[in-house]
């Protein structure tokens, strides 16, 4: 299904899959970015995903089958011979072939790298499977990424292992049913990711902010890479308005930016987030973020006592 990533590209009708991407990336990759909250934020929103997509079969084939039955996630045990266990380096090690991925389609969208925080929510989710059907514990890692299908090593921390001839096969989708799955896992991703930084940050909507921004320079520079340059911030503000058209247009009114419209907030308040203020503020940090790499100083907006509108600051001190 990597060809949905592509689908509308020529297109400036940007997709909601492509609306959830971003700001999933925007939180993930810019918390990772602004202070290193990788693990504790990938384990956090793992245990959340987990909670939305549960597997009720007891049995660790059943719960894995439930998994490419009710998600995005199409998931295929790699067995050699007869065994899916094996040796390895003195550890008892298995493997799973994951051909189709939500994870995966934010990374293709967004064009980041394989193996960080977005990846490590997908691991830390199976080894909240493996733990609770098997009652031992594990540890899942990204072993070799592709654009079509990744491979997974699990090894044992402490046992049972995983039954030695477990066989798990994915059944092929139809695109109409994978982009329904596709929009839910989506959906669930930005719910977790939301829940993890309000955990992660205390309460700390200015770090919200930091990420945000860490991820729109992030944007910016890819602008700046297609040849645009800017002179002045009202230059910046029309470029940003062309790079990001399809997502967000904002306006420059004297020493003010004003969100003219904006599917980022659509999309948050349609999910209805436990805490929107978070990425709301990771939001408000990317504009930040872009407009600075774009006018070429250091920038940034301050929140006003109106809604989505911004006091442009330049001069720190």
């Amino acid at each position: 299904m990597e060809a949905l990533a592509l689908q509308e590209a020529t297109s400036r009708e940007v997709t909601d899959e492509e609306v959830y991407s971003k700001l999933i990336a925007m939180a993930a990759v810019g918390i990772e970015e602004a202070a290193a909250y990788t693990g504790g934020l990938a384990n956090l929103a793992a245990r959340e995903v987990y909670r939305r997509h549960y597997p009720e079969p007891k049995d660790l084939g059943e719960a894995l089958r439930w998994v490419n039955e009710n998600t995005a996630f199409r998931i295929r045990t790699y067995v050699v011979g007869d065994s899916f266990v094996r040796s390895e380096d003195g550890e008892k090690a298995f493997y799973f072939i994951v051909y189709e991925c939500p994870i995966r389609q934010i990374l293709y969208l967004e064009d980041l790298p394989y193996g960080r925080t977005l990846c490590s929510i997908g691991c830390r989710y199976l080894e909240r499977l493996l733990s609770e059907k098997l009652g031992g514990r594990y540890r899942v890692a990204l072993e070799r990424a592709g654009p079509n299908a990744c491979l997974l090593r699990g090894v044992v921390k402490a046992p049972p292992e995983p039954p030695a001839g477990l066989r798990v096969e994915a059944k092929p989708v139809t695109l109409e049913e994978y982009r329904r799955l596709l929009r839910t896992a989506l959906s669930t991703l930005l719910h977790a990711v939301s829940e993890a930084l309000y955990t992660t940050l205390g309460g700390n909507v200015a770090m919200s902010y930091r990420a945000g921004k860490e991820y729109g320079r992030r944007m910016g520079a890819q602008i700046l890479a297609e040849g645009y340059e800017a002179t002045s911030l009202e230059e910046a503000v029309e470029i940003a308005n062309a790079g990001l058209r399809g997502f967000i247009e904002i306006g420059l009114e004297g020493d003010t930016v004003r969100i003219r419209w904006s599917r980022f907030h659509e999309i948050i308040k349609q999910e209805g987030l436990r805490h929107p203020e978070f990425v709301e503020r990771l939001v408000q940090g990317f504009l930040a973020g872009v407009l600075e790499v774009l006018v070429g100083k250091r920038l940034d907006l301050r929140s006003t006592g109106e809604p989505r509108v911004y006091r442009v600051v330049t001069n720190h001190a």
